[in-house]
């Protein structure tokens, strides 16, 4: 141990030297780089796309990319147009409303498709395409009823009343409606069955017709699909900006304002607008306060101008060096890691703070000021350079997490503190001979920091008069903490946002009005058309036997209205003996008996007898590529879509009837189904969020783990003498134990969070106990409670700037940030107590037990 304490001292003497002799270089090199990696920062990119959070590698998310991105689903804004309360009929000014805002939608550029209602032409192509193809359609519960319409004894008296029953959804057509279906098929193919439930929400025969009005006609509903997904922050910003934008605009003309006419906007886009402005909000409201807190402190406790500024610059200069590095590698940030900021800046000064403390005191004991100041490089500079080792091991072993957020935080805070203790042993130390150069101190500076060293002395004076007091106190939090520890219940979720939030609030009016329910759970399949057709029936129909027993409440899946050939071959079979070109005969007849022309119905009549070649239809079933000539856009292209040649992906999407379950089917029955019917990749947000916070609290034990292990193997390798590193250990024992059972006395409700906190104030405590013992083992003559004295002030200095750079984070309207914020401040404030308390007591009993054995803590010799 002695030969590597010698190579060290070596080390940081030498570089001691270089500062001492070429200030200059060192600083003319520094600020190099610094003009180097900040031109660069321009480069460097906020990632957009809530895969920047998760990681491309997490099943759900890459789900959630594949859906929006390659499918679409979820990707639409709505925007519901409210009815003043009352009475008034404004039925009027809500169609003028909806219809230039979907008008100016489709010329924005921003949309593919923006609609308020349906076009006639539409209606009749959705009437088409089921009663032209409506063998395809027929269940068994129907073909009954399809062969009484069929008969051409009753053909007749069907065309009478298909010529007169016209109240369904399409009644507006009138005899558009009867052209497209003269045996009235439709209202049998889709009575109680899930084919048009997208259009059972709403009153299409309400005002002028065609408008997707609410059931109690006090609301308008418009459906946009943007040109790209929600996932994309930007993307989603702009759009939410546009539709504001014209919103008010629009609303502010005199005829609107004067009806009470209100547009709000909801769905995927509105909560991806309202999570990045939350996620920004916080980030930019933290870093201020931590910022202009640590300035503050800093003001209060320098008692000199330069002293103050050039405290600053390792937190200053260590950011900037950090985002010029991340602008290289890797390349972008997340919305979570840029709150690196807050916290370097709080722990800008933990380590230089030292420096300054120590210069002084050395050049006191004799000799010169350069010479002072190349003993600080051999003592306070390993300290220095152990401690920023020990925290960045820390942040390292949260850069080994597999949820990308959180490793890529750890990585650029570790990429962080090595910037940092750069600036702190090298550009910090050139700059201050500089200024001596041209202001050098005729005397050692006794008043480093103010009100600190009077602090230091009186906590210190007290640890002395009542030694057993301290320890016994500190003994008993500690033993009563750990016995309550096993009660700690952590929260199993945590919401982003609240029922507050103008999403939420607006999710809630477009439910409310519409049925259009919030978050799906949802069955992505990929592969061939009739591969993934075939599967999505299969498992439509496992999921069928979830809603009999209530535990869903709807599904939605392509293959009703896309059913696979199979099916349709299967249902075609149910009309067997049924005489299509009788029928298309008997028709022919009716139409002229009812003073009808023929001519109008003549393609309804060829398409008739065309279906009576059975093995004509089941060569020709329906396929996407007919479907989509047919359905409005939006109907089919957000549960099926074509990705590539021959590869689809299809999305069935189903609610539960308990909003607040997570897990409708088990998971053993979902893997079970994998294995019958192939793979496919279950998706939610609900099940996404629990994911996550099981994903982090996994890395969090993982972090703790290897810190914890990395901060004993350092300590140990540092002291070589277990009494003596299970000493320099105390504080951040103490502080994790204490507070938790300080937080669980006042009955915190804990998160997940709160795992991810401990490695920090490990890697951040573990600093007190390394800088007193080290300086105290430097003499045998030492006496601890001088050196508390002496390092007190530095240490409360260092631990004050953390403290406020993670109480920032309490600020947040985020409860992880917030919960991160409480539980390090706390365990930071702890671990000072241990370090500035607890171990000058610990180690004053050894003394007055040496005085009886002769046996030295501080002796090298044991070494």
């Amino acid at each position: 141990m002695g030969w590597s304490r010698s190579i060290m001292a070596r080390c940081m003497r030498l570089m001691g030297r270089l500062v001492v002799d070429h200030p200059g270089l060192v600083v003319f090199l520094s600020a190099v780089v610094t003009i180097f990696l900040y031109a660069n920062i321009h480069n460097l990119r906020t990632g957009t796309d809530l895969t920047d959070l998760f990681g491309n590698g997490d099943p759900q998310w890459r789900a959630a990319s594949q859906i929006g991105k390659e499918l679409g689903y979820g990707n639409q804004l709505f925007v519901v147009i409210e009815a003043p309360a009352g009475g008034t009929d404004t039925t009027d000014q809500m169609e003028n409303l909806a219809g230039r805002l979907t008008s100016e939608m489709q010329a924005s550029g921003l949309f593919v498709d923006a609609r308020c209602g349906l076009q006639d032409e539409e209606l009749l192509n959705v009437v088409r395409y089921f009663t032209w193809n409506f063998p395809s359609f027929a269940r068994p519960d129907q073909a009954k009823a399809l062969k009484q319409r069929l008969d051409p004894k009753q053909i007749q008296q069907n065309v009478r009343r298909a010529a007169t029953e016209l109240v369904n959804p399409f009644s507006s057509l009138g005899t558009n409606y009867f052209v497209a279906d003269p045996l009235g098929l439709m209202p049998v193919i889709t009575g109680n069955g899930p084919g048009l439930s997208q259009l059972g929400n709403f009153d299409l025969n309400w005002g002028s017709g065609n408008r997707f009005f609410s059931k109690d006609h006090r609301a308008l509903l418009i459906l946009a699909e943007p040109r790209e997904s929600a996932m994309d922050y930007n993307f989603a910003d702009r759009v939410m900006q546009w539709t504001q934008e014209h919103i008010q605009s629009i609303t502010a003309e005199p005829d609107l304002r004067a009806s009470g006419v209100r547009a709000t906007a909801a769905g995927a886009y509105v909560y991806a607008e309202q999570e990045h402005q939350l996620i920004e909000t916080n980030i930019r409201r933290i870093s201020l306060i931590s910022i202009i807190g640590n300035l503050l402190l800093c003001l209060i406790i320098y008692p000199r101008i330069p002293l103050l500024l050039l405290s600053l610059l390792p937190a200053s200069l260590g950011i900037l060096w950090t985002t010029g590095v991340a602008s290289f590698y890797p390349g972008e940030v997340n919305l979570i890691s840029l709150s690196f900021i807050a916290i370097l800046a709080g722990l800008g000064d933990d380590q230089i703070v030292h420096f300054f403390n120590r210069v002084p005191q050395e050049w006191a004991n004799g000799g010169t000021l350069n010479e002072a100041v190349l003993r600080t490089f051999e003592t306070t500079g390993f300290s220095v350079f152990l401690c920023i080792i020990t925290a960045a091991t820390a942040t390292a072993s949260l850069a080994n997490a597999s949820f990308k957020a959180l490793a890529e935080f750890g990585f650029i805070l570790t990429v962080g503190m090595f910037m940092m203790m750069l600036h702190t042993l090298l550009t910090v130390p050139a700059l201050l001979q500089l200024w001596w150069r041209i202001s050098k101190p005729r005397a050692p500076q006794t008043i480093t920091f103010r009100l600190l060293p009077f602090v230091a002395r009186k906590s210190v004076d007290f640890v002395g008069r009542h030694t057993r007091l301290v320890l016994g106190l500190g003994l008993g939090v500690f033993v009563l903490s750990l016995v309550f520890l096993p009660t700690i219940k952590f929260e199993k979720h945590f919401e982003i946002a609240g029922a507050d939030n103008p999403a939420v609030a607006a999710h809630n009016l477009l439910s409310a009005k519409f049925g259009i329910e919030g978050t799906p759970h949802v069955l992505l399949i990929a592969g061939g058309e009739q591969e993934v057709l075939n599967r999505a029936e299969q498992l439509t129909s496992r999921l069928g036997d979830y809603q009999h027993r209530g535990v869903i409440k709807s599904i939605f899946s392509p293959t009703f209205l896309l059913p696979s050939a199979r099916t349709q071959t299967e249902r075609a079979s149910l009309l067997v003996g049924v005489n299509f070109a009788a029928s298309a005969r008997a028709l022919e007849g009716a139409l002229r008996e009812n003073g009808f022309r023929t001519q109008s119905v003549q393609p309804f009549i060829d398409r008739l007898r065309q279906l009576g070649n059975a093995r004509e239809v089941a060569n020709d079933p329906i396929t996407l590529q007919t479907a989509a000539k047919y359905l409005p856009a939006g109907v089919l292209n957000n549960s099926i879509r074509k990705t590539g040649d021959a590869s689809y992906v299809a999305a069935i999407a189903f609610y539960g009837t308990d909003s607040d379950s997570v897990e409708l089917v088990p998971q053993s029955v979902i893997e079970s189904w994998r294995s019958q019917f192939g793979g496919f990749t279950e998706f939610s947000f609900d099940e996404m969020n629990r994911d996550l916070q099981r994903q982090v609290l996994h890395d969090s034990r993982k972090a703790l783990v290897w810190t914890a292990a990395g901060i004993v193997l350092i300590v140990y390798l540092c002291f070589r003498n277990l009494r003596i590193s299970l000493i320099v250990l105390i504080p951040i024992v103490f502080g994790v134990v204490a507070t938790f059972g300080m937080l669980l006395l006042v009955r915190h409700r804990f998160s997940f969070i709160s795992i991810t906190a401990i490695p920090l104030i490990i890697g951040i405590g573990i600093d007190n106990g390394i800088h007193l013992v080290r300086r105290y083992q430097e003499n045998e003559h030492n006496e601890i409670l001088a050196i508390a004295k002496a390092s007190g002030a530095a240490l409360i200095q260092s631990n004050l700037t953390t403290m406020v750079g993670f109480g920032a984070l309490m600020t947040s309207s985020f409860a992880p940030l917030v919960e991160m914020g409480l539980v390090t401040s706390l365990g930071v404030a702890l671990a000072l107590a241990g370090g500035l308390l607890l171990i000058p007591a610990v180690i004053l009993l050894e003394e007055r037990r040496r005085n009886v054995t002769g046996v030295a803590i501080g002796n090298r010799s044991e070494d």
